[in-house]
């Protein structure tokens, strides 16, 4: 089933586009199928983080008005594929346009991220899972789908480390702060049940496993206590996590293997994240700017 044609056949005859209009779609979507065709997936099998990566990898190569023509199109085929009943969710109902030049949720500035880190938090189970959460989170960069499925046995407690499932059934082995390591511990010390090997390691106040709706919900919930005054997500503590370690000097290509990127090109995002910053810093520490 070639679902790109059809897909040419719905933009002309359901939705009334253009033939012009249809053809470019279609060839952003080609685009973007040899993209996941690289990385072992199909266009019908990506989430929501696939195509976040893959317009990721492409945000350098294009100008912002490129850019929401194929925001445009990524989202009109998904529309297509649920409609038509060939994938069960669309991934795309949250994906959002580019801002000026940009498409990827900010990173937390280190004053944000500090305040969610050093936040009073309450000594009771909920208020240690969720330091817990931030702590892991931001202390190894992994994705949200990957943060809820982490069990003890996953864990190193002694070597500081968590083995992880990514994409592709890829296994990678991350460092975890002292932090990190120390609000996990103390939360499972507090958790009167689910210690057993094979238990999952953030789980709901009902002892059943935490979905990533729910550690959406938490984050925006701490963000709001924390005095942060905008939409905050996991991914964008991934960002922060990439954009900050970039910042501080860490080698591109390693960086590309604790994120668990496939293409070089999907990790050098943050490069141009990064350089943002430094001008900021140069043109505000700089005795001769103006700016």
């Amino acid at each position: 089933m070639d679902n790109i044609k059809f897909f040419h056949d719905f933009l002309l005859h359901e939705k009334r586009r253009s033939i012009k209009t249809a053809d470019s779609y279609c060839l952003d979507i080609e685009l973007m199928q040899r993209y996941f065709t690289e990385v072992g997936i199909t266009l019908e099998e990506a989430d929501k983080d696939d195509i976040k990566d893959y317009l990721g990898a492409i945000y350098s190569e294009v100008k912002a008005s490129s850019l929401r023509r194929k925001i445009a199109a990524v989202r009109q085929f998904y529309l297509f594929l649920h409609k038509r009943k060939i994938i069960e969710d669309n991934p795309t109902l949250a994906l959002s346009g580019p801002k000026k030049d940009g498409i990827l949720p900010g990173a937390l500035t280190r004053e944000e991220m500090a305040k969610l880190i050093e936040y009073n938090y309450p000594q009771n189970l909920k208020g240690l899972r969720d330091r817990a959460i931030i702590e892991m989170l931001y202390s190894s960069g992994v994705r949200v789908g990957e943060l809820v499925s982490i069990k003890i046995k996953d864990m190193d407690f002694k070597e500081k480390t968590v083995t992880v499932l990514g994409k592709g059934n890829k296994e990678r082995l991350l460092p975890v702060t002292s932090q990190a390591i120390d609000s996990i511990e103390n939360y499972l010390m507090k958790r009167p049940t689910g210690k057993e090997k094979d238990s999952i390691i953030f789980c709901n106040l009902n002892g059943g496993q935490l979905t990533e709706r729910g550690v959406q919900f938490i984050i925006d919930t701490l963000a709001r206590n924390c005095g942060i005054y905008r939409k905050v997500t996991p991914h964008m503590l991934r960002h922060s996590f990439a954009t900050h370690f970039l910042e501080n000097g860490m080698n591109l290509r390693y960086l590309q293997k604790l994120l668990g990127h496939s293409n070089l090109s999907t990790t050098e995002i943050y490069t141009n994240l990064s350089i943002e910053h430094i001008e900021k810093v140069y043109r505000k520490a700089h005795p001769g700017s103006k700016n």
